[in-house]
């Protein structure tokens, strides 16, 4: 009788002391179980016998931690919400439900098919093994949200938009499943990469050490990209894409201040890309005294001027610059052998200055240089072209010494060098 007492005085005091959770800490967890859970009960844990279900499934590990709270291990269950109860196995009462959820795993990447694309791909379906993917999940390409079809819980497809492969570089991919707070998966990487550029040809003029300026080349080949570097003995130079199978570059002078053969190659950073086959380039040492002007009458009695390339053995009759009715002679020409200046008298007679550019096959009449109807001959070209000193007698009829800037177009005398009752002429100009 005393037992039967003691039992009725520590029983639930009402119906409902023992009716209802709570709190649940946390109130998530994986399916595969193994949260600890907090459950805090209103009105107190009253002795006895307890067994806490989740969903119906017997949490394994049970222990009282206060008055009114205890913890228990959730077992394993199903995603999506699940009831838990306390239940006192000796009174035979429970609690009401309170629900915990039952988070799917995060889905996971294992490989991508393929890893890496050529940049420029169009119309990529790009394969994602893995797994835990359900018809809620999501792709994610770098940045941009890509439709995806399910195709199991394993394997995912995606079409790749082209303008994310429109460019070398690297996309990290990624999966996520919103539903009941699945989560987003590891990443794998998607590789958009540049070929790697072959060389194979490159048009330059001759390459002449030291140099005074940059020289122009054109890089012949394919794969090049709008990134692609021409590099010069290893030495970038300013490059500008034109096509991938064409880029200009131009030469320092610090590159060719010496004869020797330069290695060409184009280098294109990755993901891909790389260095190119290499091409030789020629520098070589100036000829000594290579070019020649003279006059000669060889043509029917008359007098013209001719350019004799003693490196190459080969002789131009400049017949652009020669007249078919005149006298042309006194011929000056510059270090590189581009440009000769010449006195011609196919003007009436009246001998005047011209000016050849070998390089473009044009003759200049310098209408800024000479006069209408004086005497103007015996020019001299300095070594780089720029300046001609010639004799005029266009001041009282003396033959006197002026200058002519073929940049700025003027034309001056030098006052300095010319004496009023003398005559002066038969300059010669240096740089």
């Amino acid at each position: 009788m005393f037992l039967t007492l003691a039992l009725w005085l520590l029983a639930p005091a009402t119906a409902h002391a023992q009716d209802r959770i709570v709190a649940l800490s946390p109130e998530k967890g994986p399916t595969g179980g193994g949260t600890v859970v907090s459950i805090e009960v209103e009105g107190g844990v009253v002795l006895g016998p307890l067994r806490v279900e989740f969903g119906g499934r017997l949490a394994d590990v049970l222990r009282r931690t206060g008055l009114s709270t205890l913890e228990a291990v959730a077992p394993p269950g199903v995603p999506g919400p699940a009831p838990v109860q306390v239940v006192n196995e000796l009174w035979g009462t429970a609690t009401s439900p309170a629900v915990f959820t039952y988070l799917p795993p995060p889905p996971r990447l294992v490989r991508l098919d393929p890893p890496a694309v050529p940049v420029g791909t169009e119309g990529l379906v790009l394969s994602i093994e893995g797994e835990h993917f359900a018809a809620t999940s999501s792709l994610r390409v770098g940045e941009t949200q890509v439709p995806v079809t399910v195709v199991s819980q394993k394997r995912l497809q995606a079409r790749i938009p082209a303008p994310l492969l429109s460019r070398a570089w690297t996309l990290e991919v990624r999966v996520t499943d919103a539903a009941l707070g699945g989560g987003t998966s590891n990443g794998l990487s998607l590789s958009v990469t540049n070929p790697v550029p072959e060389v194979t040809a490159i048009e330059a003029p001759p390459l002449l050490a030291p140099a005074s300026g940059a020289t122009a080349i054109t890089v012949r080949g394919r794969g090049f990209r709008p990134e692609s570097l021409v590099s010069l003995a290893g030495t970038a130079v300013t490059t500008r894409f034109q096509t991938g199978e064409e880029l200009t570059a131009l030469i320092p002078p610090a590159l060719l201040a010496k004869a020797g053969d330069l290695p060409v190659t184009v280098v294109t950073p990755g993901p891909g890309g790389g260095a190119s086959n290499a091409v030789d380039l020629a520098v070589r040492a100036p000829f000594p005294g290579r070019y020649l002007a003279f006059t000669s009458n060889r043509r029917g009695g008359r007098n013209h001027v001719y350019l004799l390339d003693r490196e190459a053995g080969r002789l131009d009759p400049l017949e652009e610059a020669n007249s078919t009715n005149g006298n042309d002679g006194y011929p000056s020409i510059s270090a590189d052998g581009r440009f000769i200046v010449f006195q011609s008298d196919r003007n009436r007679g009246q001998a005047d200055v011209f000016l050849f550019d070998r390089e473009t096959r044009r003759l200049d009449p310098l209408p800024e240089l000479n006069h209408p109807t004086a005497f103007d001959g015996f020019p001299h070209i300095s070594a780089d072209g720029r300046f001609i000193v010639f004799e005029s007698d266009r001041l009282n009829g003396r033959p006197k010494i002026f200058l002519f800037d073929t940049q700025t177009r003027a034309r001056s005398e030098l006052g300095q060098a010319n004496e009023a009752t003398a005559d002066d002429g038969l300059a010669a100009i240096s740089n």
